[in-house]
């Protein structure tokens, strides 16, 4: 039987041999690889037309002056409120419902070509006029999407508002709303036997809104005239 072999002797690799195995490595993943490293310099190129690659460079030579300027001006009320103003602002435009909101921007930009050829017309507006164009159906679903919006605005939307509060001034809020909420209701059974005024104060309200709305169409054709004048 043949003997077991314990003695392995490792091939020595020599140092130009080395080199060569590495630069045919080199050589083997630049040309794999040729159309990323032909874009990346066409992007490199383009930074130092530009003046990029030296303000990099500046910054980097400079860097423990401008990491301390970034540092001071990041330490300071303003650029904390900014910051936060700037969350919020984003969390308020992602609350926007986009679908919703492009009949109402195409009803203003129609609103607003309107105004601008109405300028264009040397035509004063007389009172029958103005009292005619009450009957007209764009002016009523106007005055109707008008008084629609102005009620969605006085809805109750204090539960979807975003807070800037600090955490114990939102605590101490919290439980103002719940010491509130859980006030005893003596005062309704007293007040049940007080007749409600509630209805003779809305009728009071209306009547009043459609006085005012009446004087402000008379007076609108006035101050225009005036105005001409």
């Amino acid at each position: 039987m043949a003997k077991a072999t314990k003695v392995i002797n490792r091939i020595s690799i020599s140092d130009e041999e080395r080199r060569r195995i590495e630069l045919e490595d080199i050589e083997r993943t630049l040309l794999e690889n040729k159309e990323v490293i032909k874009e990346t310099f066409e992007v490199m190129k383009g930074m130092q037309d530009r003046g990029i690659l030296s303000m990099v460079n500046s910054l980097l030579k400079e860097g423990d002056k401008v990491l301390n300027i970034l540092v001071n001006t990041a330490d300071t009320p303003e650029t904390a409120n900014t910051l936060k103003n700037l969350l919020l602002i984003l969390g308020t435009l992602g609350t926007l419902n986009v679908q919703q909101l492009e009949p109402l921007i195409l009803k203003i930009n129609s609103g607003i070509a309107r105004v601008a050829e109405a300028d264009k017309t040397p035509e004063k507006p007389s009172y029958l006029a103005l009292l005619r164009s009450l009957n007209d159906q764009e002016v009523k679903q106007a005055m109707t999407f008008l008084m629609t919006f102005i009620k969605g605005m006085g809805g109750d939307t204090s539960d979807l508002e975003r807070t800037t509060q600090l955490p114990e001034n939102q605590h101490l809020h919290k439980t103002n709303e719940t010491a509130e909420i859980e006030r005893p209701t003596s005062r309704k059974s007293y007040g049940s036997s007080i007749p409600s005024k509630s209805g003779s104060d809305k009728k009071r309200k209306n009547s009043w809104f459609w006085i005012a709305a009446g004087v402000s169409l008379v007076t609108i054709p006035l101050t225009l005239s005036k105005s001409r004048k």
